[in-house]
């Protein structure tokens, strides 16, 4: 063993040992792209697999972005697994959209998470990346606008399993010890294509500002996102807290508080509207600094109503409350229904929108048997005058229309149940499948505003009708 090799191998032991990356019995893959940094990785972690009872697997994606290129990696992660002794799982995978470096990355990660998902080849995932890719990524996001959790990088080991062992060591510490230890591995040509923003910031303007600004700039970085990191790691279990406060999971997505948020600091603020992106979204990958200040903006907005798209996430704040939900989930939503009720029975509303059943009084005992706890809070009540509802037809539950109006019992006129909405401060997602009953085209009851004056009955009616109203 050289002096060289030792040092490197008992350092990333340590890693491993701290971070608890890899508990004994552990089946871990290892991500190798043919490359100096992976295969490194993969040799290290094969020499202290004994130690530390683990086992390995090499897993390779061929994207065949490189035609015969692509193919002698995937030859040679092969033969390199087969002199190691070690199990190899290949995957090929074709690249979507017109961004390739994303696209592959992003079929990688889909490859290491089903395998992690299943569970059933690995439990973990190591990558090879290395402190200097790691300052690449605090620069390149610094560059594209990242906030103040961008600057943090990459972490060492995710919650999900994916570790990353080299995330201290340098490209060149890697190279040289491979170097040292006669390793090959394979370059790729790619690397060099400046046609990737990536390649040119690794390629061009880091050596740039290293050579006039500061000649351990990749050591800076990489030290400023561990700062960063553990920065974040103690923010994270204050921001979940807050955040389980002043947020609500629904089915449309999460809602939240504005005013108990803006009442917070804003770095608090921002945090949490952070974490309810990544709620939605599953990750912030895409989300930047501006991103997050259009949500903070629209919590500050002093119209009824607003709305803001950003990447993986739709934010519409009503009145005092902020809906984020996944792109399209209202837009795609149907809205329309209409059913005719029938006497007695329990109609369950299209898209969530509660429980109804009209029935005689008379008959009250023995029906509507989901309706008896008349002290819970979501229940409504109400009484129709049966000779009005048979004289004007049949009774149909539907959802409100523009134009849709009630009278009700002491007012004057009639009013636009638009109008009762903004009164009253109903939700714009609440109401888009707000349920009203109807004869022909005359609103006989709406939810939350009660019976119409023309059919309004009590209990003491002669043919009273009893509307009961349950949201889900």
């Amino acid at each position: 063993m050289t002096v060289l090799s030792e040092p490197l191998i008992a350092r990333i032991g340590g890693i491993l040992t701290r971070y608890s990356m890899l508990p004994p019995h552990t089946r871990a893959g290892i991500a190798v792209s043919g490359g100096a940094d992976s295969v490194v990785l993969l040799h290290i972690l094969h020499r202290l697999a004994g130690s530390l009872q683990i086992e390995l697997l090499a897993l390779h994606v061929n994207h065949h972005l490189r035609g015969a290129e692509s193919d002698a990696d995937e030859q040679f992660v092969r033969e390199l697994a087969r002199d190691l002794g070690i199990d190899c799982a290949i995957e090929h995978a074709s690249v979507q959209g017109s961004n390739l470096e994303e696209g592959a990355r992003e079929a990688r990660r889909a490859f290491f998470f089903r395998l992690l998902k299943e569970q059933k080849l690995v439990s973990r995932v190591a990558l090879g990346h290395t402190a200097s890719d790691q300052a690449e990524t605090v620069l390149f996001r610094l560059l594209r606008g990242t906030g103040l959790a961008g600057l943090a990088g990459m972490s060492v080991a995710t919650p999900e399993g994916l570790l990353r062992p080299l995330l201290t060591t340098s490209r060149r510490e890697v190279r040289a010890w491979a170097q040292t230890e006669g390793i090959a591995w394979r370059e790729d040509s790619s690397n060099q294509d400046p046609r990737f923003a990536r390649n040119r910031l690794r390629n061009e303007f880091l050596p740039a500002l290293a050579e006039q600004f500061n000649p351990k700039l990749e050591d800076t970085l990489a030290r400023m996102a561990l700062l960063a990191q553990a920065e974040e790691d103690y923010w994270a279990a204050e921001i979940e807290a807050a955040f389980a406060r002043l947020a609500r999971q629904t089915r449309l997505g999460w809602v939240l508080d504005v005013p108990a948020l803006k009442r917070m600091h804003v770095a608090v603020q921002r945090r949490i509207i952070r974490r309810m992106v990544a709620r939605v979204h599953g990750d912030l990958r895409g989300t930047d600094a501006e991103h997050i200040e259009a949500v903070l903006a629209l919590c500050d907005s002093e119209q009824g109503h607003d709305r803001v798209l950003i990447p993986g996430a739709d934010a519409l704040r009503s009145f005092g409350q902020l809906l984020m939900t996944k792109p399209g989930t209202l837009s795609n939503e149907k809205r329309h229904y209409r059913i005719e009720v029938s006497l007695g029975a329990e109609h369950q509303l299209p898209f969530h929108s509660g429980l109804l059943c009209i029935s005689p009084v008379n008959e009250e005992p023995f029906i509507c048997v989901n309706f008896k706890k008349d002290h819970d809070s979501r229940l409504e009540v109400a009484y129709l005058d049966g000779e009005a509802v048979a004289r004007h037809g049949s009774l149909f539950v539907r959802n409100w229309e523009p134009g849709d109006q009630i009278l009700r019992s002491g007012h004057q006129s009639a009013e636009k149940l638009k109008s009762l909405f903004q009164e009253h401060r109903v939700l714009l997602w609440d109401r888009r499948h707000w349920p009203v009953v109807v004869s022909g085209d005359e609103v006989v009851w709406a939810r939350g505003f009660g019976v119409a004056a023309t059919f309004r009955g009590t209990i003491e009616s002669r043919r009273a009708l009893r509307v009961t109203y349950r949201t889900e």
